[in-house]
């Protein structure tokens, strides 16, 4: 596909940064076209915990988080490795929602403004000639004044230009992993609590359809001395905090 309009702007990521700035720039006249390598809804490793203080930008941008009957979060527990915990109020707070639900709204209020949004379309190259940028993707090439990244660290094109942090040599046992699930468990819907273990903590809040978001972040080297199996390193990493153990032992994945 060969488009021979030039966009004003062309946003390469369609996470809440891109789709957050083609639902601005669209409302404020401008022609975007945004691309995204997922197809939407899909879902995310993230700890779906939005701050009070992101509540009224949502909103601006036509995301009526009332109707979507988002869980108030008021409180936070949190536990050392050991078990030892306290537990305390937010000054502000936030509410839990899904990736899932968030960025498919958001993406169909992005159509709904006139974003022309192209999912399962992957970004190859990005050149800048002729005082414009000249996009090249697996739907063809597009033109844009203005183009911005709101890709994920480490990306195709990061690799492709071979920046600086993509080439560094690094210790990949002191890389992080992400792993994320949606479970049903006993916990106080305005409650976050975040529990702590070797080289790593988790996080477990509330989302949607009576749903909780159980996220977890650690070191490679954890994974790897549990034989790179994900459930041993849960049953005998995470779970040598008893808050952790309590939560795989009777949650429902």
């Amino acid at each position: 596909m060969q488009d021979d309009i030039t966009y004003d702007l062309a946003i390469v990521g369609g996470g809440l940064a891109g789709l957050s700035l083609s639902i601005q720039m669209s409302k404020a006249g401008y022609r975007v076209i945004l691309f995204e390598k997922e197809q939407y809804p899909f879902h995310r490793v993230c700890g779906e915990y939005i701050s009070l203080e992101s509540w009224d930008f949502l909103q601006s941008l036509g995301l009526d988080l009332r109707s979507l009957n988002v869980s108030q979060i008021k409180k936070l527990f949190v536990s050392a490795k050991n078990g030892n915990s306290f537990e305390q109020e937010l000054p502000l707070g936030g509410f839990g929602i899904s990736r899932y639900k968030l960025d498919h709204c958001l993406a169909q209020i992005a159509k709904q403004a006139g974003v022309v949004l192209f999912e399962q379309t992957r970004v190859n190259e990005i050149n800048f000639s002729n005082n414009e940028f000249n996009i090249q993707s697996t739907k063809g090439n597009f033109k844009a004044k203005v183009a911005v990244g709101c890709f994920g660290k480490r990306s195709n094109l990061d690799v492709r230009w071979k920046r600086p942090f993509v080439l560094a040599k690094k210790n990949k046992l002191n890389n992080y992993i992400g792993v994320k699930y949606h479970i049903r468990y006993n916990l106080p819907d305005d409650l976050i609590a975040l529990h702590n273990f070797k080289k790593g903590y988790c996080g477990i809040s509330k989302i949607e359809n009576e749903h909780y978001c159980f996220c977890y972040l650690t070191v490679a080297d954890n994974l790897q001395n549990s034989d790179n199996d994900i459930k041993k390193m849960e049953q005998t990493i995470l779970s040598a905090n008893p808050h952790l153990k309590k939560i795989f032992n009777e949650c429902e994945m």
